[in-house]
């Protein structure tokens, strides 16, 4: 039996390692004052520069049923089954859409990753490993399930600035995180929504050093894979990337993975954010 492995672009991979692993993705939309665009049209900095100039984040929308049916149906004229892995249903559309446009099609099979796009990417990761091993598309979905609750999905973010425009944080709060030099971390919890985790003072390399101290002084990590990624960095940025990025492999992770925030996740945290996720064991 062949298996597709399908996903919304909004996934933190690059395009070229999803089209090398053959991992199939549907793509989501953004639409400002004039116009929509395909969330692969346009460089996520000029979408920072829309946002600024509009002064707020333009409208962002999941692949409809529409886009879910036709990419369905494209994949089972090719495999036998779809394994389809949406962005949480706590911050996007897309699950229900393709519930909807599957249609209870027991040869299509539609997962909440119930994860941000990074998280959702460490699984969807996972399920290619195990279409690997030859495993059917039923072992698949079981293993993805069982292991949900067991993850780090996080990122540190530079500024509120984003999130307020894009309506999920209150201008007196950025306010307040202004003043004090506040940086928060941002997590998606086991109920797939994104809550402010631990408080982060000063500036961005101290914070971010900080984050990564923090998420690798965990007991049960899962050292077989990791992912990091970010939005857009200056020559700054880049180096102390470059510096997490060492980290994860001293750590002992046997697979750091290079990835680089999703446009509609990225348009929504903001620049210069710098995540990592990956598996915790039981």
């Amino acid at each position: 039996m062949s298996i597709a492995l399908s996903c919304e672009f909004q996934v933190d991979l690059p395009i070229e390692l999803l089209e090398k692993l053959n991992i199939h993705v549907v793509h989501m939309y953004v639409s400002s004052l004039e116009k929509t665009y395909r969330d692969d049209e346009m460089p996520l900095a000029s979408f920072y520069e829309l946002a600024r100039k509009e002064g707020k984040i333009g409208q962002t929308s999941a692949a409809n049923l529409l886009d879910y049916e036709e990419h369905f149906k494209k994949l089972l004229a090719e495999y036998d089954e779809v394994i389809h892995l949406a962005i949480s249903s706590g911050l996007s559309s897309g699950y229900n859409n393709a519930c909807i446009a599957a249609d209870r099609n027991p040869k299509i099979h539609v997962i909440d990753s119930k994860r941000a796009s990074g998280g959702t990417a460490i699984q969807l990761l996972y399920a290619h490993d195990l279409l690997k091993e030859g495993r059917d598309a039923d072992y698949i979905v079981s293993e993805l399930l069982r292991r949900q609750d067991d993850m780090e999905c996080s990122f540190q973010i530079d500024t509120l600035e984003f999130l307020v425009r894009g309506g999920r944080c209150s201008r007196a709060k950025m306010l307040g995180a202004n003043l004090l030099r506040i940086k928060p971390v941002i997590v998606c919890t086991k109920e797939g929504k994104l809550v402010m985790g631990k408080l982060h003072r000063g500036k961005m390399k101290r914070t971010v050093r900080e984050y990564f101290d923090e998420i690798l002084a965990k007991p049960n990590i899962d050292y077989h894979r990791a992912i990091i990624e970010y939005s857009t960095l200056d020559e700054e940025g880049m180096e102390l990337y470059k510096e997490c990025l060492q980290r994860l492999k001293d750590a002992g992770f046997e697979e750091v993975v290079e990835g680089r925030c999703s446009p509609i996740a990225a348009y929504h945290a903001g620049p210069n954010i710098i995540g990592a996720q990956f598996y915790l064991a039981k």
